[in-house]
């Protein structure tokens, strides 16, 4: 008894016995094959195209399903990469395709990546030069083809573009020639259908050798799901094949999710101390049903990284794993361990330490399988596409990545201009964000070169903003304390008038009580004038003119005392006002 899914990752050639559900579209390939020698297998992420190529078709020619043609076929799978013409002769260098082993094998590469880069019949030469039998044939399969579009708009590599246009070319040219047996078949996700117009003569080869992978029948997902229990020597409950059924849906996306569901399923049910005669909607749902197994079996393997340096190096190498920057429909980035070791700054055993945990047996989230050991030159890459949009972490890792690429090619461009005289350096907040992205990320030469080649140049002129800002500081600085020196002395001066105001303000209160007390002593001395015996006497005597003299006599004093009391008011007026405007100031 043995576990029959292999979760996230294609079945292999060598599972097509695993394989189930997809008959009616092998025969189909298999015709078309007959028509056209190249065939562009189209679908969405999660289809099954890369099964139906590795398990369906592949198996099919080797046991002659294709009457027009030998059962002797030489298979060679690759996929673009960042460098599609070489990985074209490392994929033709193998003993199942046009390579030999031993210490020929490198020497072999080399002159195969020569023979492929001399023209368009590249790789007419290339097989012409192996010198197969004739009755062999050679059936190359281009995996992700996709990834030549992110390839050939890749500034980070010189004459991309050429070098993407030179790929389709060799692959057309080997397609349609007739001297030699040469097969093309591509898988494609659907959404870059409308990229092939970028490339003189895909369009029509595509239109030609055109297969959209179908969606799957209810029916045929049963079959997918209770055949391969079958050959794995188990049996399922009925009722917990229909409650699949109803979570796949209708949704063909999910076929590498419901494989992996049904792995942990199998390893949960025999994982039981009294495991059951069938497997049963318990094991399913105790491992989190197809909604929640894969973000959840992932998150067993990120806890096992154990310290927190540990899973920082997981969560680099993912990030450096997924790419939403150069194409926001998200796609993987295939990258070498010494590639990694480089972008995350730790050794390659601290890396493949952690990728280890990844692709253990029942664990296929990332590639190349448990059964290749890892070198430095070893190519790691995610399974499928799935684990991009169901590991919930690696969604959040995926969209920190691709701002944190945002941002470096923001500040890449304004160096660049800054450079040219057409832009000045980066104030706030555009400088702020820019420095705490690099206190954040600290990001690293190897990982800068992914995205923009001119690393030393944008955090030179990181630093040079930061600089120019501080000294603008300093010196905003300096002046903020210039001024508030100023502002003492001002405050000292306004201090001293202040003291000299309360002063003045006290003369002129004493002023106005004098002036007061003044008004009633005269008032006093008229009443007693006026009531005064030598006056009365007068009047009784009737002596008119005395009366009249000491009356003149009166009202001169009483005048000019008011003239000296109406100066003395206006004065003390004085003094009220010009207290009240010093208190006022």
């Amino acid at each position: 008894m043995f576990n029959p899914f292999p979760g996230l990752r294609p079945f292999e050639p060598n599972e097509d016995h695993l394989f189930f559900g997809r008959e009616k579209e092998i025969d189909e390939l298999l015709r078309r094959l007959r028509l056209s020698r190249f065939i562009a297998i189209i679908g969405t992420s999660g289809c099954g195209k890369s099964s139906l190529v590795r398990s369906g078709l592949i198996p099919s020619l080797g046991g002659g399903a294709m009457v027009e043609a030998s059962s002797d076929w030489r298979i060679a799978i690759m996929r673009p990469g960042e460098d599609p013409i070489r990985q074209m002769a490392l994929a033709l260098n193998t003993p199942a395709a046009l390579g030999s082993t031993g210490e020929l094998k490198s020497t072999n590469s080399v002159i195969l990546e020569a023979t492929l880069r001399r023209g368009a019949r590249g790789l007419v030469e290339a097989v012409r030069q192996a010198r197969i039998p004739a009755e062999e044939n050679l059936l190359l399969v281009v995996d992700q083809f996709e990834e030549i579009f992110r390839f050939q708009r890749n500034t980070q590599v010189g004459k991309a573009r050429d070098e993407a246009v030179a790929f389709v070319k060799v692959l057309l040219e080997a397609s349609q020639q007739r001297d030699l047996p040469i097969y093309v078949v591509t898988t494609m996700r659907s959404d870059f259908i409308g990229d092939c117009m970028e490339f003189a003569g895909l369009p029509e080869a595509i239109n030609s050798g055109l297969f959209l992978v179908p969606r799957m029948t209810r029916d045929e997902v049963r079959l997918a799901i209770k055949g391969p229990v079958a050959v794995g020597g188990g049996k399922i409950a009925k009722r917990l094949v229909v409650r699949l059924l109803n979570d796949f849906g209708d949704d063909i996306n999910q076929l590498p999710v419901l494989q992996h569901a049904l792995m942990r399923t199998w390893d949960r049910w025999q994982s039981r101390p009294d495991p059951t005669e069938e497997i049963d909607i318990d094991d399913y749902q105790a491992v989190g049903t197809i909604r929640q197994a894969l973000s959840i079996h992932a998150e067993e393997a990120y806890e096992e990284a154990g310290t927190e340096e540990r899973k920082k190096i997981v969560e680099k190498v993912f990030k450096a794993l997924t790419d939403l920057f150069s194409d926001p429909r998200g796609i993987r980035r295939p990258t070498s361990v010494h590639e990694l070791s480089a972008i995350v700054e730790a050794l390659p055993e601290e890396v493949t330490s952690v990728i280890e945990l990844f692709r253990r047996p029942g664990r296929s989230f990332l590639t190349p399988p448990i059964d290749v050991p890892l070198e430095e030159r070893s190519i790691v890459d995610l399974s499928h596409e799935s684990l991009m949009r169901c590991w919930r972490r690696l969604v959040n890792w995926a969209h920190e990545e691709r701002r944190s690429a945002e941002v470096y090619d923001r500040l890449s461009d304004a160096a660049r201009w800054f450079e040219e005289g057409s832009a000045g350096l980066w104030r706030n907040p555009e400088l702020e964000v820019a420095l705490r992205w690099e206190r954040a990320n600290h990001p690293t030469f190897a990982w800068a070169q992914r995205y923009n080649a001119s690393f030393p140049q944008a955090m030179s002129f990181l630093h040079l903003s930061e600089s120019e800002r501080d000294r603008e500081d300093a010196e905003k600085r300096r002046d903020r304390k210039r001024k508030f020196r100023q502002m003492q002395w001002t405050a000292g001066i306004l201090g001293a008038l202040f003291l000299i105001t309360l002063v003045f303000a006290d003369i002129a209160r004493r002023q106005t009580r004098k002036a007061e007390d003044n008004l009633q002593l005269a008032k006093r001395a008229v009443d007693e004038s006026l009531s005064s015996a030598g006056l009365q006497q007068a009047r009784e005597a009737g002596d008119l003119p005395e009366i009249q003299a000491f009356r003149k006599d009166l009202l001169e004093k009483a005048s000019t005392f008011y003239t000296l009391l109406a100066h003395q008011n206006a004065a003390t007026k004085d003094w009220h006002q010009f207290a009240d405007q010093g208190f006022h100031r």
